[in-house]
């Protein structure tokens, strides 16, 4: 007797089969519909060659595209390579308007902005589509393309609030020595800027302080703090005002306060190295104490220095110049020299660099050097004060 069917195994493998050819028919299916919703929310570039690219389309500026990819990140492509852009999402495009026949072209252009789905090359000309339909664009006239949010961001950073757009940069050193000798040296500084298109603020206070402990006195002791605002009157040509306050207790500083302004020269203004040369008078008052100096000659008996005080009016000549060093390291320096007016043989000349090597993105490792010299110091004092510091310096911004 034939308990089972003869062929009942081999129908089950075929059912089994079907179910599996069902199943992987309907994930490839799925698969491709996913592809094909991806493609259809990404950005498409065509250049003129004839290759595609997919990704998001970020900007145009400077003629460059730039387009997000998830495979690639950034992707940077000459505009003038490019056939056609198609978006999935509007962008902004930004053009700029011609004046009306028989007027000549002023400093400032008239932007019209406008939200695009698409760019077509016609030529030396383009063609985009917007929300009414399309319309022809003379290639000279089209300056940029951000993304909403960007555009936004861009126009908020064109005027942005007094609060906003700060860098302050703090830094610390601190060196301390005990057993045969007995030391501790101290200094910091802190700088904050606000640079916009058309001015800068900075604001900057340092101080070094030195403590002899078997000699039981100061060896050290100077402080430093200013303000500065440069606003630019054309791209090449800056005006500038200054103040600054400084003491120094080894030379008997009390106060050393400067307050001026004048003009610069932007020489160099690139992305990585800038060169400005400036030029200007200042108000300087100095207020200097009392001091008592023992006499080298016997008999032994102290020199009393009175109290003093100087008002004059000096020409503000110096220099600044900044250089990126790679991706993560910056050089600044900047000199200056202030004649004397009433007697140009006495002047007094400041040098100050800066190595800023960025170790995170708020932590970097600062290097400063200071020099400071005047002709006429009181009696028993030394002309020229150097401070070098070195130590970790942290970076805050306020957008």
């Amino acid at each position: 007797m034939q308990l089972f069917p003869r062929f009942s195994a081999p129908a089950a493998t075929s059912s089994c089969s079907f179910m599996m050819k069902s199943v992987l028919t309907a994930t490839c299916a799925l698969a491709a519909l996913g592809l094909l919703a991806t493609a259809a929310q990404a950005d498409t570039v065509v250049l003129i060659n004839g290759d595609h690219l997919t990704g998001s389309v970020t900007q145009l500026d400077g003629g460059k595209l730039t387009v997000h990819t998830d495979y690639a990140g950034d992707v940077v492509i000459a505009f003038d390579k490019v056939s056609s852009v198609k978006m999935d999402k509007p962008v902004v495009l930004s053009l700029a308007v011609p004046p009306p026949p028989g007027r000549k072209p002023g400093k400032r252009l008239d932007i019209r902005k406008e939200e695009i789905t698409a760019i077509d090359r016609s030529g030396k000309d383009f063609t985009v589509t917007t929300a009414k339909g399309t319309e022809e664009i003379p290639g000279p006239t089209l300056t940029t393309v951000r993304t909403a949010a960007a555009q936004q961001a861009y126009e908020a950073s064109l005027q942005p609030g007094w609060l906003h757009d700060w860098t302050a940069v703090a830094n610390v050193s601190f060196a301390l020595a005990r057993g045969n000798s007995d030391t501790t040296t101290v200094g910091t500084g802190v700088t904050l800027t606000r640079p916009t298109r058309t001015d800068k603020t900075s604001l900057y206070y340092t101080e070094i302080y030195t403590h002899d402990g078997l000699l039981d006195q100061t060896t050290a002791n100077h402080t430093a703090a200013g303000a500065r605002y440069d606003h630019n009157l054309n791209p090449k040509l800056f005006a500038f005002g200054t103040v600054d306050f400084a003491t120094d207790a080894l030379q008997f500083l009390d106060l050393r306060t400067v307050a001026g302004g004048g003009f610069g020269w932007h020489a160099i203004a690139k992305p990585k190295q800038q060169f400005d040369v400036l030029g200007g008078i200042v108000w300087t008052h100095e207020n200097y104490s009392s001091f008592n100096t023992p006499n080298a000659t016997p008999p032994p008996v102290n020199i009393f220095t009175p109290a003093e005080t100087n008002s004059f009016a000096a020409l503000d000549f110096g220099e600044q110049f900044t250089q990126k060093l790679g991706a993560n390291s910056v050089f600044t320096e900047q000199a200056y020299i202030f004649p004397d007016l009433q007697d140009t043989s006495q002047y007094r000349s400041t040098v100050n660099a800066g190595l800023s090597t960025k170790i995170k993105s708020f932590l970097s490792w600062q290097t400063t050097i200071s020099d400071v010299y005047v002709t006429n110091p009181p009696p028993s004092t030394k002309n020229n004060d150097f401070i070098l510091t070195t130590g970790l310096g942290f970076t805050f911004t306020r957008k």
